[in-house]
């Protein structure tokens, strides 16, 4: 399978940090985000979040829709700065590609900036990056895309059908040439089309806080506009505003979590009363859901690092739950097993979260793939014993990769004895139950409003 190389990165940094940058311009500072994430393969909050703190509430969600805007369609931006300067991406000065990329974005997606301000912008940075011809040649590829905002102004040139659709909905060629013949033309395009639309802030309601639709009213009270989630019972979608500012964040009333993310940690629903080891917990989305649906369960969140146990537990103290944490390797001697589930975050390259995470699609590879997918596999085999007989593994990912899932599952059924597929109707209620997708597997792929998420339930036998 054919694989593209990931658009060029620079080999050193080729902008000032953003506190350099003068009179501390969202764009200039997205410019350096972007370039940044990609020259590090860092996850883009790295550089996102500080730079964030710089700047007003509407300046920052230009910023951000700038770096995530630019990220999801890099590589047909790529392609429009090409057509528009007649040189291969490879042939421009790194100095200027971030630069062209976060303009191109402005004129051909947005309408909130005026275009000759984009431009001119684009062109006072590079001036400060390099000569004035450097400068003279954003002003001319500008300016032509200027005079043609629009995508379809801008018709991908491939002869390839796979490398056409990698190019049109920007994606590497080995993920779509894949996606291509697993899932048909039809599903592989949708899924492209879902990566590329913004995700709308999904919150977790809390049953004793009285659910979501208490949260919906609280949070409607303050002038959030809120609507249910399609997956998550307890899940709202928001709209317009913003609930960190509002009295139900401050009682701690909802956490952030994608619907998906949601319904996945409740396949099948937790019972009251029965004991969960969460294997690796932080931040915490999986201990949160299962405590939000059912408060009687009885949640151990387990991880390896320190740093990341501190998180969970900041946000369980905002959110004023009790929960047993520890610090360590679940499968390691000294924790106690016999727990009625087990459940696992396995390791996994995140495809079903492209739209959330599109700095994933330039870092991904198939070697990395087979990697994760031989990590998850000892972490599936580790944490077996832990489970009581008549107990559930549940192993979950956020990949809609067969060898990050199907695969993976198959090698631990056939490797450790004494395990196998739950009958997942008979567990889940409506509508969970729809997305059964095999023996003992549910699945929800990328679209509407959440991400895609892939979870399997084994059953201990003895």
């Amino acid at each position: 399978m054919r694989r593209a190389s990931p658009p060029p990165r620079s080999a050193a940094r080729v902008l000032p940090s953003p506190q350099n940058v003068t009179g501390e311009d969202a764009r200039a500072a997205a410019a350096w985000v972007l370039e940044r994430t990609l020259a590090t393969r860092a996850p883009v909050e790295t550089f996102l979040d500080g730079a964030l703190e710089r700047f007003d509430e509407r300046d920052q969600g230009l910023l951000r829709e700038l770096v995530l805007g630019s990220l999801r369609w890099l590589r047909r931006l790529d392609a429009v700065v090409a057509a528009a300067s007649h040189r291969a991406p490879a042939d421009i000065d790194p100095r200027l590609t971030p630069l062209l990329r976060i303009a191109a974005y402005q004129l051909l997606f947005l309408d909130r900036v005026p275009a000759h301000a984009a431009v001119n912008e684009a062109v006072e940075q590079a001036a400060h990056v390099t000569h004035r011809g450097g400068a003279s040649f954003v002003n001319a590829v500008l300016r032509r895309i200027a005079r043609a905002p629009h995508l379809s102004s801008w018709p991908v040139e491939e002869a390839d059908p796979v490398r056409r659709l990698a190019v049109q909905y920007s994606h590497p060629d080995f993920l779509v040439a894949r996606w291509v013949e697993r899932f048909g033309l039809a599903r592989a395009t949708d899924l492209l089309d879902a990566d590329n639309r913004p995700k709308p802030l999904q919150l977790l309601a809390f049953r004793d806080y009285g659910g979501r639709e208490a949260l919906a009213e609280a949070l409607i009270d303050e002038g959030i506009d809120v609507e249910p989630a399609v997956l998550s019972p307890l899940g709202l979608s928001v709209r317009s505003g913003n609930p960190f500012a509002t009295a139900a964040f401050a009682r701690g009333m909802f956490y952030v979590q994608d619907e998906a993310s949601q319904a996945a940690a409740l396949v099948p629903p937790p019972r009251p009363g029965e004991r969960i080891l969460d294997a690796a917990a932080a931040p915490g989305g999986k201990t949160f859901a299962l405590q939000a649906f059912e408060p009687a369960a009885r949640v151990v969140a387990c991880d390896l690092s320190f740093g990341r146990i501190r998180t969970l537990r900041e946000n369980a103290r905002r959110l004023r739950r009790r929960v047993t944490m520890m610090v360590g390797d679940a499968a390691a001697p000294g924790l106690r097993g016999g727990f009625d589930r087990v459940v696992l975050d396995l390791p996994c390259s995140g495809s079903g979260t492209l739209r959330k995470n599109p700095e994933l699609k330039w870092r991904l590879s198939e070697k990395e793939i087979g990697r994760l997918a031989a990590q998850a596999l000892r972490f599936m085999e580790s944490a077996a014993p832990l489970v009581r007989v008549g107990g559930l593994l549940v192993a979950m990912t956020c990949s809609i990769e067969a060898e990050e899932n199907e695969e993976v599952v198959a090698s631990f059924l056939s490797r450790i004895r004494g395990y196998e597929p739950a009958d997942l109707p008979a567990l889940l209620p409506p509508p969970a139950d729809r997305d059964a997708a095999g023996p003992g597997m549910w699945r929800v792929f990328p679209g509407g409003d959440h991400d895609g998420f892939t979870v399997h339930v084994l059953r201990r036998l003895y």
